[in-house]
Order: C-alpha cells, then structure tokens, then sequence
C-alpha cells in the first residue's frame, strides 16, 4: 500500500461512495475547519494504482513542535478486513510519525450496540464488537467511553429511517399541536445568509462555536448545496384571526360559567372554572394587545426558532437548533422537528441523524429533557464503538498527558446539541 496526499476532487469521489460517507468526512467540512484553528489534509491509501482508504485529517499543534489529528467519523476503510486495516494502519503512523505528531484521533460511525431506552436493554453487534479488540492490537488506544457529550461527537445517537417513518405512531398530543400551530400561522421557511444571525441568537447558549463558525459553514455548505437554515415564523395577520376567535370562543364559556356560579356562588367547582376562565381571557387579551402593537410597527411576522440542517448524499443531518422558550405556550423545538421530518421525508432522503442523545437511562440523567425529547420521535439509537487514539509517538502521547495538555484540549464541557 502506498499513503500520499490527495486532492480535494479525488477525495470526495471516493468519500460520496463510501459505506461510512458522512459530511464529517468532505472537503466542505475540511475547509470549515481549516478557517478555525485546523489545517486541513487528504489522506488516500493505494493498492495497485486503486484508492481502498481514505480519510480527511484535521490536524493541530498541541505542543512545541508535537501535533495531533483527528479524524471526525474515523478512516473510510473496510474495517473488517483486517490485514487492510492494518496495512493503512501502519502506512499512517509512519507518515505521520515523519511529521512530528503524536496521535491520530478517530470515532468510527460503527455501531456497538442498538438501545431500548423503552426497555433499558442493548441488542450487541457481536461482530463490531471484534473490530473494537482489532483495533485495540494494531495500537489504537480506546479512551473511556462515557454516557454524555464529553466526545468529540457523540456515541449514542438517535437516527430516523425516513422512507418508513410513519406520523401515525407518534403522541396524538403531538399532531394535535401541529394542527394547531399551522392554523396559528406557523410554518416552518427556508433562509438564507442574510438569517444567520438571527438563527445565532437562537442558539448562541448551546454552542461553542462563535457567530462567524455558522456564517463559514453557511457559506461553504451552501455552494455544494450542503445546508439548508430553516425558519419558524409566525404570521401575525393570521395568529391575530386564530386568537380572537380564541378570545370570542372563551368569552362565550365565561359567560355561562358566570351565569352559573350567580345563581350557585358557593359552589367551589364552579368557582375554579370561573377563575381559570377569568385567567384565560386575560392572557389571551395580553397576547392580542402584544401582536397589536407590533404590527403598528410595520411588523407582519416574526421568528420563533431555527436549525442549521446538513444534508449529505442520502442523509440529513439537524446540526444544531434553538427556539423562543417564552412564546404564548407554543412548543417552537416539537414544531422544527415535526416540520424538518416531514419535509426530507417527502424529498425522499433516507436517514435524518438527530446528532445525539445520551447513555444514561436513570431517571438521574442531567440531559434527560433532551433524550425525551428527542425519543418522543421514535428514532432507532445507536452506540457507536467509541473514540480511540492511534499512537504515532509514544513518548510524545505520554508527554502531553503528563502536562495535562491533552486534558485541556479535549477534556472540556460539551454544551447540549439541541
């Protein structure tokens, strides 16, 4: 086998094709990268004239004159074929052992386990498994595995096979929300560049990454037709007839309720509803004066949420989203997702990757809203096989743990993903 740099074209011919294809994987994300804090390499493995391995390296000084790199979703390789895996195995060290790096960072898209959340119970891929102790022989260091989002990306990862996805197996609550949410005026809309700051302030408290990391990322996905921003947005001529027929509607009950409870003032049933109708109109009142005033300031409609959505070969992919937590009752995050399945079903993609949920199944889960959340969806959670370093240098590995540098690099507290 024969390892060299390779060409963006040539490398994601060969990535689009592969069994393990994943956007983490392409020039796109290479040149994201590349414009925050990575320099980015193509790795391709030759037999016989024939490209069989491949893989995008991020790559990063950690230390005086000591690198490391990362390769986001592990190598596009047969990981079953053994003597392959370990030919381009050691090709890679020795490559880049030349360079000065210490280790290489993979986290394969494999799956170890599938998980019943439902059950609590883990249906084993005993044949991925055996790829864990192979890799393990050819040198790879498996880190701990871990339950939450301490990863580079997560392990535990809820994906929807969209082509069967059937609506009518999810909450009746939910589709009655829906249904109820498009009457108010709510729909979801494509935006574009000029929207990303506006999606920003949506999800600026669950991400690392500053403004200008979405603007790159809009910008280079966008030119290969990689990214779609989508928009929740209200339409306020339309939410103002819904809620004054709301208003007309519940004056009428609090009519009667009224009538009732004067001519039987002392039964206390009667005077709760009485109080939560008395309730109802007010906030609904609030609700009308607030739309009203904003549409005297030339204002027809507003955004309630966001999400930047990946969509590579046959899978989308919800990088990240964020919503108004705060409007009339309105579940902004059940909508975007509702919505953004709903539209690549019908686009006919094949996979939608929820991009992760955690491990823990107690009910001591510190991210338990976003597993139920998610899980609402009935999606189909995979346990990836984990994160492992290939040691390029051992003496170099040992130094940065012994300085703690490896700990302040990867060791840092994840934000959630949705």
């Amino acid at each position: 086998m024969v390892i060299e740099q390779i060409e963006k074209d040539i490398f994601d011919a060969f990535s689009k094709n592969h069994i393990l294809k994943s956007f983490y994987q392409t020039s796109a994300y290479g040149e994201l990268m590349s414009k925050h804090g990575y320099t980015s390499i193509y790795i391709g493995g030759y037999v016989d004239s024939k490209i069989v391995a491949a893989s995008l390296i991020l790559c990063k000084s950690i230390g005086p004159n000591i690198k490391y790199g990362y390769a986001p979703r592990g190598f596009l390789i047969n990981y079953y074929d053994t003597s392959l895996l370990k030919e381009f195995t050691k090709k890679i060290k020795d490559y880049f052992f030349m360079k000065g790096f210490a280790f290489i960072k993979i986290n394969p898209e494999i799956t170890y386990n599938v998980v019943e959340y439902d059950t609590k119970t883990k249906i084993v891929n005993s044949k991925n498994k055996e790829i864990i102790d192979i890799l393990k022989e050819l040198g790879y260091d498996k880190l701990k595995d871990n339950l939450y989002f301490e990863s580079m990306l997560p392990k535990y990862n809820p994906i929807i096979y969209l082509p069967k996805y059937d609506f009518t197996l999810l909450d009746e609550n939910i589709k009655n929300e829906i249904n109820s949410y498009e009457a108010r005026g709510i729909k979801l809309i494509k935006g574009n560049d000029k929207d990303i700051e506006c999606a920003y302030n949506f999800i600026e408290k669950k991400t690392i990454n500053k403004i200008d990391y979405y603007k790159d990322l809009y910008k280079i996905f966008n030119e290969k037709n990689m990214i779609d921003l989508l928009l929740v947005k209200l339409d306020y001529p339309i939410y103002v007839k819904y809620i004054q027929k709301k208003y007309s509607n519940e004056m009428s009950i609090n009519e009667n309720i009224n009538e009732e409870f004067n001519n039987n003032p002392n039964n206390n049933e009667l005077y709760n509803k009485k109080m939560q109708s008395d309730k109802t109109i007010n906030e609904i009142s609030r609700t009308i004066a607030i739309i009203n005033n904003r549409m005297q300031e030339d204002t027809t409609s507003e955004i309630l949420g966001a999400a930047f959505v990946i969509k590579y070969e046959n899978r989308i992919n919800i990088l990240i989203s964020g919503q108004k937590n705060d409007f009339n009752n309105i579940d902004v995050k059940t909508f975007i997702f509702y919505k953004i399945i709903e539209k690549y079903k019908k686009e006919n993609f094949l996979f939608l990757d929820m991009n992760g949920i955690t491990g823990d199944m107690t009910e001591n889960n510190p991210y338990k809203d976003v597993n139920e959340f998610k899980l609402k969806f009935n999606p189909t959670t995979f346990e990836y096989i984990g994160e492992f370093d290939l040691i390029v240098n051992k003496p170099f590995h040992q130094l940065l743990w012994s300085t703690g540098k490896i700990q302040k690099e990867f060791f840092k507290p994840k934000r959630k993903t949705q």
